[in-house]
Parts: C-alpha cells; sequence; structure tokens
C-alpha cells in the first residue's frame, strides 16, 4: 500500500471511530474470507460496519483520540467494528457470531466513553434491542388506558352477559 494510501485510510478510520457510538475489536484467526463476507451482510443491515485493516494504521487513525485506549488490543489479526446507531445488535450479531467459530473472539472495545473488555461486550449482547425497549415501553404507557376502557365497557360488558343468562332462562321455561 503507498503512503497516499495508507493515510487516507487513516484519516478515514478516524474519521470513523469520532463518529462511531460504539467500536469493537474482534479477532478474526481462523475465519476464511467468506465468513468475515457473511458477518459484513450481517452488520450492515443494524448499522454497523467492519473494517480489517493492519493494527499499525488503527494504531495511528486512534492516536489522540477518545479511543486511543484500544490500542492495548491491537494485537494479532484484528478486525475493527463500528456501530453507528445502536451499540446492542451489533455486539449481539458478534457473539451469535462467534458461536460457531471457535477461533474467532471479541477482544475488547468502547463503549459509552469507557474501553471495556469481552465480558462487557457479552453483558451488553444479552439486553434488548432498542426495538424491544421500545415495544415494552409502549405497553407500559398504553397499560393505563387499556384497564380504564376495560373498567368503562365493564358495566356494559357484565348488563350483556346478564340479559344473555336472562334470555336462556327464558328460553328454558317456554320449553
Amino acid at each position: 500500500m503507498a503512503t497516499i494510501e495508507k493515510e487516507q485510510t487513516v484519516q478515514k478510520l478516524a474519521g470513523s471511530l469520532s463518529k462511531a457510538q460504539a467500536t469493537y475489536i474482534i479477532n478474526y484467526q481462523g475465519c476464511s474470507c467468506a465468513d468475515i463476507t457473511r458477518l459484513k451482510r450481517q452488520l450492515k443491515p443494524i448499522g454497523a460496519s467492519l473494517a480489517v485493516v493492519k493494527n499499525t494504521l488503527v494504531r495511528r487513525s486512534i492516536k489522540g483520540t477518545k479511543v486511543e485506549g484500544l490500542s492495548d488490543l491491537l494485537v494479532g489479526p484484528t478486525a475493527v467494528v463500528l456501530a453507528n446507531d445502536d451499540i446492542v445488535t451489533p455486539a449481539k450479531a458478534l457473539k451469535e457470531f462467534a458461536k460457531d467459530r471457535e477461533n474467532f473472539s471479541i477482544k475488547g472495545g468502547f463503549v459509552d466513553g469507557a474501553v471495556v473488555d469481552t465480558n462487557a461486550i457479552n453483558a451488553l449482547a444479552e439486553l434488548p434491542s432498542k426495538e424491544e425497549l421500545f415495544a415494552t415501553l409502549l405497553a407500559l404507557i398504553n397499560a393505563p388506558a387499556t384497564r380504564l376502557l376495560q373498567t368503562i365497557n365493564a358495566p356494559a360488558s357484565n348488563l350483556a352477559c346478564l340479559l344473555k343468562a336472562y334470555e336462556g332462562k327464558i328460553a328454558e321455561g317456554q320449553q
């Protein structure tokens, strides 16, 4: 790679790292090119991207930034996953991807302003996704209104049941 290309890669990666909500460092040793491509395709729809970049270029791009603490993780075959919107869903995808591959592992990352280890990322992957949290919140917001409607409709429903029972009693008496 020419020096100009390296400088462009460092600048592009530095820009991406500064915009990312979370950064995950993974060890992709033992994964085929097809596996990495499959992982990239899984990450793209959930707002994340994967870049396989030389460790020296990553070190240059994180020097003097908030994610500089990640430099200790840049040993061996390393790829960088950048989560742009949701930080939980990419962590879930990485954990799921690692289940089938014994050499693939999550080394650590940078989440919410701090460098985190593998255990913290696995704990993050156990959290519900943003959509699940929104659904739960919506159910909690709608619960009082639902109970109010049930309470308002209860007398009419009870009256309808009473009339149905009375109708059945009258029908029995005519037979």
